[in-house]
């Protein structure tokens, strides 16, 4: 069984994953959200404006409310800006399941943050929530996405054919990948 908790800060060497602030909107906007190359392979078009990012904060604000929420922002300690997001999302309480979903802000790209946050993430969701499975997937053509869940210990599972929208309306094929928590070895 679950023991639910909801979005509660996790400290790693580098980072603080932290729930969102109204005053993130300017950090995602212009870190992450206003770039076509980050959201290129995402179902969520790329922000045309700061408020746009701030009523996608208002939204994921309100929803903490539940403890079946897991939507962190990915704060940078060296200098205490949010440069992007990482979420324990599809949370399938019957079979204790869910997947870990994220986006990066492009120049902090390769430099080993989402590895970072991800790994933190699989082992706050074994370890205090309780899942037994966590999935991770990616856009086929995505393959930094794919080297980054490979680096958290998922195993390739397959290739699904068309099962994901993105934000330009194709319906593209994705890899997806799992971890069980016998496997971990946090």
């Amino acid at each position: 069984m679950l023991h639910h908790i909801g979005t509660k800060t996790i400290e790693t060497e580098r980072l603080i994953l932290r729930r969102f602030k109204e005053e993130d909107a300017k950090d995602m906007y212009n870190n992450w959200a206003s770039d076509d190359e980050v959201t290129k392979y995402l179902s969520w078009p790329t922000h045309s404006n700061v408020e746009v990012s701030r009523k996608l904060l208002e939204m994921w604000i309100d929803k903490y409310i539940s403890e079946e929420i897991y939507n962190w922002a990915i704060e940078v300690k060296e200098n205490n800006s949010v440069v992007g997001s990482i979420a324990l999302m599809n949370v399938d309480n019957n079979i204790e399941s869910c997947e870990i979903g994220y986006c990066i802000g492009r120049a902090y790209w390769n430099k080993g943050l989402i590895t970072e946050a991800f790994s933190a993430l699989i082992k706050f969701a074994f370890k205090e929530v309780g899942f037994n499975r966590i999935t991770g997937r990616h856009h086929v053509d995505n393959t930094a996405s794919g080297r980054v869940i490979e680096k958290c210990g998922l195993k390739y599972e397959g290739t699904l054919r068309q099962v994901h929208k993105i934000k330009d309306g194709s319906i593209v094929d994705c890899k997806y990948y799992s971890i069980l928590k016998e496997e971990y070895r946090g």
